[in-house]
């Protein structure tokens, strides 16, 4: 995951390093994706965390091991500069516009949602991930993940218009469609970091790089289907068939890069006094540096505490 989310905002810093300031739909479109994609990415961290702290059981809610600082930092991301659910509205305000300029027969719409143009018109009967063999090729997966965030963006918008039609105004109606808009700028942001993700495959780079590099893709790709399956079903852009296989390859593709795991996490080269975690040092040395950071307890400084001669040994000691 975190690859994906690095790769994914070296696209968005390279987009707005090419914006042109006169180009007032690019900038409606780079204004949807940031807002999307910092809601989203924040989300996706904040569970990465947690995940990782359940991972390391009792020894992750200890403060040596880190992963409570790392917390408790990140969470704050989730409100700043933005509240997410608000960020995810702006997105979709912007992407239920698009939904107008497709039914409107415009098709300039900026590189980012040029996917709608196909999906919106495209019969919803038609399943994306309908054989086995599909799961295994990145570019049908991202195809996927634009057909589901297409339908769903479809069915918000079926929903306001819903609203409108029983006389409401244009923000009651807003209001209470905020669970549909919300879900489809969800699964935008979704195929925007698997878009940014696979991409990367395009980039020069050696062929054993390249391979352990597909693999995250495909594992990465494949975790969010299964962890937003309830959507793709939904949506009718997976079978419930093809769900079972996948279940299988990412299985397969845990055991494979089994292997790299470390390599892939040395790869960040984060230093120790960056880190400052027991569980996450260089050596791995890890009941060591958890054995000397507890000599480092106040109450472990003496063998035999005051407060025991002081309060217990009188009591155990008298005579009752």
């Amino acid at each position: 995951m975190a690859h994906a989310l690095i790769f994914t905002g070296q696209q968005m810093a390279a987009q707005f390093k090419q914006f042109s300031p006169s180009d007032i739909e690019e900038l409606k479109e780079i204004h949807c994706a940031s807002s999307c994609l910092k809601a989203t990415c924040s989300q996706l961290v904040v569970q990465g965390i947690e995940m990782c702290r359940l991972a390391c059981g009792g020894h992750g809610y200890s403060q040596s091991c880190g992963i409570a600082r790392l917390y408790a930092r990140s969470a704050s991301v989730e409100i700043v500069e933005g509240e997410n659910h608000v960020l995810w509205l702006q997105c979709a305000r912007y992407l239920v516009k698009c939904v107008g300029m497709v039914k409107a027969g415009q098709s300039s719409l900026p590189a980012g949602v040029q996917y709608l143009q196909a999906w919106l018109t495209c019969d919803e009967s038609i399943s994306v991930l309908n054989n086995s063999h599909l799961i295994k090729d990145v570019s049908t997966l991202l195809t996927a993940f634009q057909c589901r965030a297409a339908r769903q963006l479809s069915s918000a918008s079926r929903e306001l218009s819903s609203q409108l039609s029983r006389g409401l105004s244009q923000q009651q109606a807003w209001n209470l469609s905020h669970p549909w808009l919300i879900r489809a700028a969800k699964a935008h942001g979704e195929y925007l970091i698997v878009r940014g993700f696979a991409d990367i495959l395009n980039k020069p780079m050696s062929s054993s790089l390249k391979i352990v590099l597909h693999k995250e893709v495909l594992l990465y790709a494949l975790w969010r289907i299964e962890e937003c399956s309830g959507d793709f079903l939904e949506t009718n852009t997976l079978i419930p068939s093809t769900l079972q296989d996948i279940h299988s390859l990412v299985s397969e593709l845990l055991t494979e890069l089994r292997p790299e795991a470390v390599r892939l996490v040395d790869s960040f080269a984060h230093h120790d006094l960056i880190l400052r975690s027991t569980l996450g040092c260089y050596d791995g040395d890890v009941y060591r540096r958890l054995f000397e950071w507890a000599k480092k307890a106040p109450l472990n400084k003496q063998e035999v505490t005051d407060g025991y001669h002081k309060y217990l040994r009188p009591l155990l000691k008298a005579k009752l």
